[in-house]
């Protein structure tokens, strides 16, 4: 890895912790309990548009530990890691090999149903109560909310980003 794409990696490291940061001292009002948007997925989906698979990865891996301890405690990291991991790679996925069926939004939005599915899978183990999969309808709808209007501003940053060539000397 060169000394570009080490900046770029903690230039997009640091603005996900940052974001991610913001967003749960700044509450915005959900209607449900436990609902975020999610914006960090923003870094997450330039990430997967300008840079390798590992890289991507690395970034929501450490974005997930340093806010679980900063904020929740440790004791959270399963869940931000499951939700953040799996859906990076759903997304990843997504982009990349069906770019023809999705758009960045489709791309954000099944992100947002896979992080809260995994989230939900990990509840469900830690506490054993298959209980919490009644929440699962309340998940889905929030994470098509949620996703599509990440979706719209990843875009959006996607297209300033790409005009402005930032990631052109990047390899």
């Amino acid at each position: 890895m060169n000394k570009g794409q080490d900046a770029i990696l903690i230039i997009l490291v640091c603005n996900a912790i940052l974001i991610s940061l913001l967003e749960s001292v700044v509450p915005i009002p959900m209607p449900v309990p436990g609902v975020k948007l999610g914006l960090a997925n923003i870094i997450t989906i330039i990430a997967i548009a300008h840079l390798a698979f590992k890289d991507v990865l690395l970034i929501v891996f450490i974005r997930c530990l340093v806010v679980a301890v900063l904020t929740k405690g440790i004791t959270a990291l399963p869940f931000s890691l499951a939700g953040g991991l799996l859906s990076a790679a759903v997304m990843w996925l997504c982009y990349k090999y069906l770019v023809d069926w999705f758009s960045v939004k489709g791309v954000s939005i099944i992100g947002a149903i896979t992080h809260n599915m995994a989230q939900l899978v990990v509840a469900t183990i830690i506490l054993r109560e298959s209980v919490m999969l009644f929440y699962l309808p309340i998940l889905l709808v929030s994470a098509l909310v949620t996703g599509f209007i990440t979706g719209l501003i990843s875009e959006s940053a996607l297209r300033e980003i790409d005009k402005r060539g930032i990631f052109a000397h990047v390899a």
